[in-house]
């Protein structure tokens, strides 16, 4: 699961994390997932970091993603341990959904993305903590900031590089931030080394495969998956009632 997964981020560069999580959350509970995973999400990004050519960030950007996203995680995290398995379930499954709506949106109507345009430096704080709340929850907070980004950092490349170091840093902040609240006694620690190797093969794998694919139907097909995850955890959570 994890592999596949993580076949997926290789290719499209999104989705690793919504499908390892609705996969895992099949066979296990969905919080020890969400922990559990944390140990490992920043082994493929760094990775990316080490065979990127570095680009110098803007360091009011950054400081603003990254003090926003503090204040998010502590809110998240705290909301992880109080919440019930079926909501978070629920919830999780309305935020990819939600997720998958936007992408599609942005693929079909163009217009949505001049919406997007106004977004500025000053505004990182703001996203920083809308992306801190979902990572301390389900551990995915990737989207606003990769909207945010896409509109400050114009360079492909350069974008990848930034994105990369932010989820380094935000997986870091989550870390620390579960283990200043006690959270980590669902963690599954004996599955933390085969995941990380699994999620580092799948990356790569993913990058490789990506040169053989026609990029419109992965466009189009991502947020298809997408919404469909969601649909499949908000059932699974409605069902535990």
């Amino acid at each position: 699961m994890i592999f596949v997964s993580w076949i997926v981020q290789g290719i499209s560069g999104f989705g690793g994390g919504v499908f390892m999580l609705t996969l895992l959350s099949l066979v296990m509970n969905i919080k020890s997932a969400v922990l559990t995973f944390s140990f490992i999400q920043a082994l493929g990004p760094f990775s990316i970091i080490l065979v990127s050519k570095s680009y110098k960030p803007n360091i009011k950007m950054v400081f603003y993603l990254i003090s926003g996203s503090f204040v998010g995680i502590f809110l998240g995290a705290h909301i992880l341990k109080i919440i019930s398995v079926p909501y978070m379930e629920i919830f999780s499954g309305l935020f990819f959904i939600s997720i998958g709506m936007f992408d599609s949106l942005a693929i079909f109507k163009k217009g949505v993305l001049n919406l997007t345009s106004k977004i500025e430096t000053k505004h990182g704080f703001l996203v920083g903590v809308l992306s801190g709340v979902f990572s301390g929850i389900v551990g995915i907070g990737g989207p606003p900031v990769a909207i945010y980004l896409r509109n400050i950092v114009k360079e492909f490349d350069e974008y990848r590089y930034l994105i990369s170091i932010y989820f380094v840093l935000i997986v870091g902040m989550r870390l620390f931030i579960y283990y200043m609240l006690h959270a980590f006694s669902n963690v599954r620690y004996d599955y933390i080394l085969c995941w990380g190797i699994a999620s580092v093969m799948g990356l790569w794998t993913g990058r490789f495969v990506s040169r053989f694919i026609n990029k419109r139907y992965l466009n189009l097909s991502v947020p298809f998956l997408t919404i469909i995850c969601g649909v499949l955890l908000i059932a699974k959570g409605v069902k535990s009632f």
